[in-house]
């Protein structure tokens, strides 16, 4: 369901709720009372230890490390593109062909595949977590497209580097604890020379990207980049485009283009950037710069294509001088919100928790919820008891409510009396009406107070539930087996949502149970009705917690009322 329709109707529904008790005021009737972390332990890496065999043979080291040339050294003119930009991109042609190789690169977290054409990355798989569909490892490299590509700019001249041969130090590269180094490199020609020097760590996502480089004549341009963005993660990819996009914080200032079907974006500047990268609903390939310096950044998105998948891309650039190194931290992972906190650069914006407000709440539901999940291992059960911990705090303001709202009916005849008397004079009568409200004590709005107080937690937990990877593939009870999908079962090859159903009859028993009024019947059968067309493809979570909730004040006013007896 697309984001912005969800929020829209949720705003509705909020105003429905806030506009309602005006509506019986206007109508003459009484108010409705309202009712896996990136550390692994010691286990984890010996099991991924048993898992990934120890590579057999030593790395071997590139016969000429790469050093920084003297000014001697170094190729006389324009040794980039000889001064002419059509000269540069014609360059390529004296290179000899090669048959590209896949350097394989595996961690307990990570299983990449690194090309020696280009030295780019050809794959890259997360060992913990899987497709729902058949349990193979999450990818996050698109069909076709290709992550780390390199190219050199100097005035209108452009090096693309995704063709050229890099030699790698070793053949394949397995760290199974502590950290490992791949060095990549390429002799662009003269004494020009580029390497990739990749550091990967057992107990991490992210890994360091060191470009070295020696032999240009001056200062240059490097861009480096990522293609496509990141492919489709869960059984429906409905739910995986809204949360799609290219991302960036620069500024100070969080930056973000998505593009809808049929339509391309981009965006461009140079100036403080803490991070650039793109993601998923759960996912997200980010490239973070770790020198202080004015870096170029731009997003781009593209969905003019036939592929289903949008074509999202990005690229980090700089200018460096004749010879030297430009050092990276490259982040491959999951929206993980322990995880990113730690680079201290602002990733976690990278997890849309919405406005301010919302955005403080949603963060610390999500911080109970994971706290809690360490003695309660089942989302659901804590799902249950969080609805039943809102409820007791509620609870008094709602029994102010149900109190409120027996005054208000008690006060009916008085109010019917005000309207025939004032009747040609609506000033006059609004006056009147709130006198009356003062001397008895009643507050005509107390019924909006619940649900001001609720909607709040409503948008933070469809943000927690709906956008964060902790729920994701976590399974409740019966037929719930993902509380961040709409629960199905299917009847007659139909896929039935069982709990929005349930939440609406619970909602309907509510409401009949404090109408008062027969004229009150449109909006206790219409309510419902809303709900289930809003609620259909939420997740399931999110809609287990608004049912639960109307259950519990289904419980308050049986006990209401049996006081009041």
């Amino acid at each position: 369901m697309d984001d912005k329709r969800t929020l829209l109707g949720l705003l509705l529904i909020g105003l429905i709720f806030l506009l309602s008790p005006y509506y019986y005021e206007w109508m003459g009737l009484s108010p409705k009372p309202e009712g896996p972390s990136e550390q692994d332990s010691a286990e984890t890496q010996q099991q991924a230890a048993e898992k990934v065999p120890v590579e057999s043979n030593p790395p071997q080291r590139l016969e000429q490390p790469l050093q920084v040339l003297t000014e001697e050294e170094k190729p006389a003119g324009n040794e980039l593109g000889q001064a002419s930009g059509a000269a540069l991109s014609s360059r390529r042609e004296d290179i000899p062909t090669f048959t590209p190789r896949t350097v394989a690169v595996q961690t307990p977290l990570l299983d990449l595949a690194l090309s020696t054409q280009g030295g780019t990355i050809q794959s890259a798989f997360l060992q913990q977590y899987t497709l729902p569909d058949d349990g193979r490892p999450v990818q996050l490299i698109a069909p076709q497209r290709s992550g780390l590509t390199v190219r050199l700019q100097q005035i209108d001249a452009v090096e693309d580097l995704s063709r050229i041969q890099f030699e790698p130090s070793r053949e394949k590269l397995v760290v199974n604890e502590g950290q490992g180094t791949l060095i990549m490199r390429a002799q662009l020609g003269g004494n020009r020379v580029i390497e990739k020097v990749f550091t990967f760590y057992a107990d991490r996502y992210a890994f360091d990207l060191e470009l070295r480089y020696a032999g240009f004549s001056e200062e240059f341009d490097v861009l480096l980049g990522w293609q496509g963005g990141i492919p489709f993660t869960e059984s429906a990819p409905d739910s995986d485009l809204p949360e799609m996009g290219a991302i960036a914080t620069f500024n100070n200032e969080r930056i973000e283009i998505k593009v809808d079907n049929g339509e391309r974006d981009s965006w461009d500047a140079e100036g403080d950037l803490h991070w650039i990268g793109a993601r998923s609903k759960y996912f997200l390939s980010a490239i973070i710069p770790t020198e202080q310096a004015r870096y170029r950044a731009e997003l781009r998105g593209d969905r003019t294509g036939s592929s289903p998948i949008p074509n999202y891309s990005y690229e980090i650039g700089r200018q460096l001088s004749s010879s030297g190194s430009w050092k990276n931290t490259v982040y491959l992972g999951p929206l993980n919100y322990d995880n990113l906190i730690r680079y201290e650069v602002g990733l976690e914006q990278a997890i849309d928790f919405g406005w301010p407000v919302i955005r403080s709440v949603s963060k610390f539901l999500l911080i109970a919820f994971k706290a809690t999940h360490t003695y309660i291992p089942n989302y659901g059960w804590i799902i249950v008891l969080f609805a039943v911990v809102i409820k007791i705090i509620v609870y008094p303001l709602t029994h102010k409510t149900y109190e409120s709202a027996g005054k208000m009916q008690e006060l009916q005849p008085k109010i019917a009396a005000l309207r025939e008397k004032y009747k040609n004079d609506s000033q006059r009568l609004s006056q009147e009406t709130m006198k009356l409200y003062k001397e008895e004590g009643v507050n005509p709005i107390s019924g909006c107070l619940p649900m001001f107080l609720q909607m709040p937690i409503f948008f933070a937990l469809y943000n927690v539930f709906s956008k964060t990877i902790e729920l994701r593939q976590a399974p409740f009870a019966l037929w719930i087996n993902d509380l961040s999908m709409p629960d199905e079962v299917l009847v007659g090859g139909f896929g039935l949502h069982i709990l929005p159903l349930l939440m609406a009859v619970s909602m309907l028993i509510q409401q009949k149970m404090t109408m008062k009024d027969p004229k009150q019947a449109f909006l206790v059968y219409f309510m419902p009705v809303l709900m289930i067309f809003f609620f259909w493809t939420m997740s399931s979570g999110l809609v287990l917690y608004w049912t639960l909730f109307n259950v519990l004040t289904i419980g308050q006013q049986v006990l209401v009322n049996h006081l009041k007896k």
